[in-house]
């Protein structure tokens, strides 16, 4: 590491004027030769923009990579211009080991020290030095993207604003939450005010501005927001008050020019915020809503509101449809008949005064607020009105969803196609959605698009809701019941829907390819790999690469590299959902039993370490673990003790695979303690039918290699529970989530289960002491899932009492009382559930497995009993 540049950037800094009068002679040949030229010359319009430049090499981490960018990188070697990115470049290419790359060494060589001396003495004029280079070029020379942000944050010394955005840029890996923190805390000291900044340091600061320009700050607010959906979703919450504080420094709002850039920047930020996160979107959305209602907020107690444009308003209600119902919504959806079309029912006298109005839900409410505002509907508008529950054609359900397409520039015609998906989507069941989908194709006289069918082949192969199920039409893509009121069977046949092959037949004859969400459900719901390989075939894919997707087949990363990874998450989904489970006695085929074999190799060849897909893809693995968790799969021929084993081993394979690209996250933790539970359990019931009574007595491990899934688990779980902090920059001004992971109520309960099964007595307690602690982000999450969540809370602390609390010691368990007892003054549920709540826990188990584990508990401390008695009692003999 070079040493800090302070003291020198800042001499040269004082004396920048002083040189201007009384230049040495190499100074004034540097000055003749600006006077001379024009600043197109020294800054000329580059074909490839140095700093994209600089990205590629950043990238660059193997032979490959820099073959093939060597044209980008020779020509930024060969260029003279004064630009400070391009400086940069070469003195970093000076620095590397670019022998092997004669198209660099032979033009960087070919730069006399005389000019470097000449290059860097023109630094000065703009504030900068060598050692700022030198320090820059150390910044850039970290590993990863967190080393480099944290170098870049590590002192006070403000950098060029080309340097922050490098840092920032979509590809760049960011695996630490500290990270986004930590820079747009930096960002907002060192670049909203530069001027505060200045006459705190009493330091001049270079004449190169470091104040950020709105163009810029729209740049990197797409970079945040891209860097943060995908991983640390909450803190787009923390994105958008980094926002509001830069359109706060800004000059007042009497500049017209002001309130306009306030303006852009305000509507940029509505519609960033839209962008639904890469994991677990519906369930982060409301995150979403709570960076945009923080704007919309500041804008109503500004002394002029700023203006929402058109897009913003559907960037509003594209979030809003993916919310949960609110309670007046909930209301709404309980009065309205179930036939079709469905019309509303008045329960009581005050629902006779309701209007229609009134019924609306707060997405359709956003859209009214923008006709009032001047704005038309449009057809992407009527789609969005129709998941509203506010049809334009046809009457429609409320329906919980992610944003249909938009279709812009010259295909804004096709809109069309959206709003007839999204109509067919907010629908109850098959036949109300074949009756739509036929409906608005008389109407119109259009064939409809993939985007159509794939909505009616959803609804084909949706589900049917449980009967014990509280869920609302449109919460969730179960189908409900069909209410077929009077219709005569003439009627009821003509308005059943088709089957999902004779309505892709009749798609494909028309001369529609299945593409998009249209290609992922019908492979998802596949009946059989075959039938997968058909809809791969009949897509526009490449078809060497499909051919490489078969089972025994040996795939290279460039076949795979030509298959969307959205479509080859889909066929994963499909090989693990056909990975057949146990029957009996019955063996199975080899080639049944490779399914999630080959599923877990397509991924590991696709989703290679250093690649950006490995580094931010987590969805595929998430799927494999989320299979192998499965009860009753089958993965090797052998008994269910062995069978569960193994699935555990190839879980532990995976989970490695998956620490060493994207990260493990809540979900893979879930599916790793449920496998876990599940092989303790096997083995547990195999040692009982093999003995023929309870494992009293018995002593050893449930499952193999217990130590180690028992470490990894616990690791896992102190990583996802990990504080965020940013002590290296000193206090937050940004207030930011706790966590970056969503740890919640399931998570706990599943954890301190699997703790038991492993016989880690010691972590249940720990993580118990982690509840208390942290129990009003506990109670956080608990809300979020509403009355679930706190049974789900009193469940794990009947979990601990039931398998955990009988080995305790009193004063232990007179800690943990004390513990609960201060909890219980925050909150009536935290209060440890009565020996009658918990003896309810463990049977209710329908599968047996709590029952079990206690009797093997409670045996195993009945034998420890006796045996110190016994040892006790020949102490006291031999006395």
């Amino acid at each position: 590491m070079p040493a800090q540049p302070l003291a020198a950037s800042a001499r040269l800094r004082a004396t920048s004027k002083a040189r201007a009068l009384w230049s040495s002679r190499p100074t004034w040949s540097q000055t003749l030769s600006r006077m001379t030229n024009s600043r197109r010359r020294q800054h000329p319009q580059l074909r490839i923009s140095p700093s994209r430049i600089l990205a590629l090499r950043l990238r660059s981490k193997t032979g490959w990579h820099k073959k093939a960018y060597r044209n980008a990188f020779e020509y930024g070697a060969k260029q003279r211009s004064g630009r400070l990115p391009l400086l940069l470049l070469q003195a970093w290419f000076a620095r590397q080991d670019i022998q092997n790359e004669p198209g660099l060494s032979v033009p960087i060589r070919s730069i006399t020290p005389s000019e470097w001396s000449d290059r860097f003495r023109s630094l000065a004029s703009r504030g900068w030095s060598k050692e700022d280079v030198d320090h820059w070029i150390w910044i850039l020379s970290g590993d990863d993207g967190d080393i480099r942000v944290r170098r870049l944050v590590s002192t006070e010394i403000p950098k060029p604003l080309f340097l922050v955005l490098l840092l920032t840029r979509s590809d760049e890996k960011l695996r630490k939450a500290e990270s986004l923190l930590s820079l747009m805390e930096y960002i907002s000291k060192h670049h909203f005010d530069h001027t505060s900044l200045a006459s705190s340091n009493n330091i001049a600061l270079p004449d190169q501005k470091v104040t950020m320009t709105v163009s810029q700050f729209l740049v990197l607010l797409r970079r945040l927001v891209n860097h943060v959906r995908r991983t640390w979703p909450r803190s787009i919450v923390t994105v958008a008050r980094f926002t509001m504080d830069y359109i706060r420094r800004m000059p007042s709002e009497t500049d017209t020019s002001s309130y306009q850039q306030k303006c852009e920047i305000f509507n940029a930020a509505l519609q960033s915020f839209k962008r639904p996160a890469a994991t677990k979107p519906l369930l982060n959305m409301e995150f979403n809503w709570r960076a945009q209602r923080l704007l919309l907020a500041m804008s109503d107690n500004l002394d002029e509101p700023l203006i929402i444009n058109k897009a913003s308003y559907r960037a509003v209600r594209e979030v809003m449809i993916g919310l949960k119902k609110s309670q007046t919504e909930k209301a709404v959806a309980l009065r309205y008949a179930r036939s079709w079309p469905p019309y509303r029912q008045d329960f009581d006298g005050l629902d006779a005064k309701r209007t229609a109005e009134d019924d609306y839900s707060r997405s359709v409410k956003a859209g009214i607020l923008a006709k009032e505002a001047g704005y038309s509907d449009d057809h992407y508008d009527q789609a969005l009105g129709a998941l509203g529950g506010v049809g334009s054609n046809s009457p429609t359900i409320q329906t919980r969803s992610l944003p249909p397409r938009e279709w812009k520039g010259e295909e804004q015609d096709h809109n069309l196609y959206s709003r007839w998906a999204m109509q067919v989507r907010a629908t109850r069941n098959r036949q109300e959605a074949w009756k739509v989908f036929n409906d608005v194709a008389s109407k119109t006289g259009k064939t409809p698009n993939f985007q159509v069918y794939a909505e009616m082949f959803m609804k084909l192969q949706a589900r049917p809701d449980p009967e014990t199920s509280n869920a609302l039409p449109g919460d969730s893509r179960e189908s409900f019941p069909i209410h077929h009121a009077n219709y005569s069977e003439y009627e009821l046949a003509r308005l059943s829907p088709p089957t999902v092959r004779e309505l892709y037949d009749q798609m494909i004859s028309r001369g529609v390819k299945p593409e998009g969400p249209c290609l992922h459900t019908l492979l998802i719901n596949a009946d059989s790999l075959e039938e997968g390989a058909r809809y791969l075939r009949d897509s526009d894919i490449d078809a060497s690469s499909v051919e490489a997707l078969a089972i025994f087949k040996q795939p290279s990363y460039q076949a795979l590299w030509k298959i969307p990874l959205s479509v080859l998450k889909s066929y994963i989904q499909l090989l693990c959902r056909l990975q057949p489970n146990r029957r009996d006695r019955q063996k199975l085929f080899p080639d049944e039993l490779l399914r999630i074999r080959h599923a877990i190799k397509l991924a590991r060849v696709r989703l290679k370490r250093g690649s950006t897909e490995g580094s931010t893809f987590r969805s595929a693995w998430s799927i494999i673990l989320r299979t192998l968790a499965r009860p009753h799969i089958c993965v090797i021929n052998s008994t269910r003790a062995n069978n569960d084993a193994e699935a555990l081993a190839i879980s532990m394979d995976v989970l490695e695979a998956l620490e060493e690209t994207a990260g493990v996250d809540d979900d893979a933790f879930m599916y790793i303690c449920r496998t876990a539970q599940k092989a303790a359990l096997s083995r547990l019931s195999s040692r009982e039918s093999q003995s023929g009574e309870s494992t009293r007595g018995e002593v050893g491990p449930l499952i193999p290699n217990a130590g180690k899934v028992t470490s990894k688990l616990k690791s896992i779980f102190s990583q996802l529970s990990q504080i965020v902090s940013v002590a290296e920059i000193g206090s937050k001004s940004l207030p930011s989530p706790e966590f970056v992971h969503s740890i919640g109520p399931a998570h706990l309960h599943t954890y301190m289960r699997t703790l038991a099964f492993l016989e880690d007595t010691a972590a249940m307690k720990e993580l118990l002491q982690w509840m208390l602690t942290h129990r009003e982000y506990v109670d956080e999450e608990a809300e979020r899932i509403e009355p679930r969540g706190h049974a789900l809370v009193a469940k794990t602390l009947c979990a601990y009492l039931a398998f955990a609390a009988p080995s305790l010691g009193h004063e232990e368990r007179a800690d943990l009382a004390s513990l609960m007892r201060n909890g219980a003054e925050t909150a009536s549920f935290w209060r440890w559930p009565t020996s009658e709540e918990v003896e309810n826990y463990v049977q209710s188990d329908l599968r047996g497995s709590s029952q079990r584990l206690q009797q093997r508990i409670l045996a195993g401390l009945r034998d420890k009993s006796r045996r110190q008695e016994n040892r006790e009692a020949a102490t006291a003999a031999s006395v």
